[in-house]
């Protein structure tokens, strides 16, 4: 099982309270997919690498006493995080398992659905990642995803250098560590190599303003991940320094745009 010390963006406060701010902006619009793949109450769902487990708690709103939520996720500092959110929010049809899903079965079998966000992106071998969720569903059973396509449409408007460097290097940060930042590319391929088949598909992506709240979402991924790849040693203070700068210079711009890395939103079912 892996150390959290491993995890790519790591699972300090600041990132789950970045976390909590990408669930916001992004609930919206993971409720309608939820909705269009059919899940409801009285279902079992597996949430695959949950993180502090804000999905997990909707979906146990969603599904309700007589469902049930499994919760999967390697870092002890997330599984602690999401039992007490749940918990607080008097929510008690769900139970999580602290797993590697690369390298550990999973105890939940027979599901309706497994949703997975932002987790293929990291693994070394997505279609085992797909397979494993296949295999925990009954005939019939949807996987969903929300993972990246396209990131190099992380973007400013006016076009930065800085920020441009900066995707770069997030890109290579997570190849080097056996992740692929467009793999939803390849995530049809190996639906059908797992026996399933694709239902719907669509791509999103959001273009904000500086005083729109959708702003600080990609801002608060540079602020956090400048401190990442610097602790990586990728980069030195001085870059930082000039990205920060360069962010500053857009939010003082009242027409800049920050264009957000592209989505594919895929519905799958398990034949």
């Amino acid at each position: 099982m892996g150390e959290d010390s491993d995890y790519v963006l790591g699972t300090h406060d600041a990132e789950i309270g970045r976390l909590h701010l990408q669930h916001g902006i992004w609930r919206n619009h993971v409720h309608d997919c939820w909705r269009r793949a059919g899940i409801r109450s009285g279902q079992h769902v597996i949430d695959i690498g949950c993180g502090p487990g804000f999905a997990s708690a909707d979906l146990a709103r969603l599904t309700g006493p007589a469902g049930r939520v499994y919760g999967i996720e390697r870092s002890a500092r997330f599984i602690e995080y999401a039992e007490a959110l749940c918990r607080g929010n008097d929510l008690h049809n769900v139970q999580f398992q602290q797993a590697d899903v690369m390298l550990e079965a999973l105890e939940a079998t027979g599901c309706d659905a497994a949703w997975c966000r932002w987790l293929a992106i990291f693994v070394p071998d997505p279609g085992l990642l797909v397979r494993k969720m296949a295999d925990a569903l009954k005939p019939g059973g949807k996987l969903v995803f929300h993972e990246y396509v396209h990131y190099e449409t992380y973007q400013s408007v006016p076009p930065s250098r800085p920020l441009e460097e900066f995707v770069q290097q997030v890109m290579l940060s997570w190849r080097e560590t056996g992740g692929e930042p467009n793999v939803a590319r390849y995530l049809p391929g190996h639906l059908a190599d797992a026996g399933c088949r694709v239902l719907e598909s669509r791509p999103i992506s959001f273009s904000a303003q500086p005083h729109e709240p959708v702003w600080q979402w990609p801002a608060s991924f540079i602020d956090i991940n400048l401190q990442r790849l610097l602790e990586l040693g990728r980069v030195d203070q001085d870059w930082v320094h000039a990205v920060k700068a360069e962010v500053r210079s857009l939010e003082a711009n009242p027409n800049a745009l920050l264009i957000t890395p592209m989505v594919l939103e895929i519905i799958a079912e398990k034949l």
